[in-house]
């Protein structure tokens, strides 16, 4: 970030691009949708966690069966992911992780879906999160205190894929 003053204001200019470095990959497995049905907010549909594994440089280990992704398609067309679930490292640290982010589909993944076709290329989606973690104080403290985005692909009906990234 560069700063100058100019007269009696501050003028700051900010970054064109964030500096992002991969740090966790999850497989996250899922069961078919639960339908809620439509709210007043859009149709919801609860996909049970059922397992996993993740890894990375610095932790790796499972995806714990249990929460869920309480998905939210809104009357715009537009995914609102809230997905709530824990993992669990290969030293024995447990930690619980929110996901929240949105996927929109262009013209022909709106028409793939619609059409029962799930997933659909990775070409007509778009699909990110921002995950929040809650560890105990101690060795993997700083995943409460970092900034993390996530890229989010579907390579199967039962199978999703993230990669999260590092702001640095």
């Amino acid at each position: 970030m560069n700063i100058r003053i100019s007269g009696a204001c501050i003028v700051m200019s900010l970054p064109t691009q964030l500096d992002l470095s991969l740090v966790l990959t999850l497989d996250v497995s899922i069961g078919p949708p639960l339908a809620l049905g439509m709210t007043s907010a859009g149709g919801r549909f609860n996909y049970a966690i059922t397992g996993g594994q993740f890894y990375g440089a610095q932790l790796h280990g499972q995806v714990l069966p249990g929460g869920a992704d309480f998905y939210l398609e809104r009357g715009d067309g537009v995914g609102v992911l809230d997905a709530r679930y824990s993992l669990l490292t290969d030293d024995g640290v447990l930690i619980n992780i929110q996901n929240t982010g949105v996927l929109t589909l262009n013209e022909e993944g709106k028409a793939l879906e619609k059409s029962g076709i799930w997933p659909i290329p990775e070409s007509t989606y778009q699909c990110y999160c921002r995950p929040v973690f809650q560890v105990a104080i101690g060795k993997y403290q700083w995943l409460e205190s970092s900034m993390f985005y996530g890229r989010v692909i579907y390579p199967s009906a039962d199978m999703v894929k993230i990669g999260l990234y590092l702001a640095k």
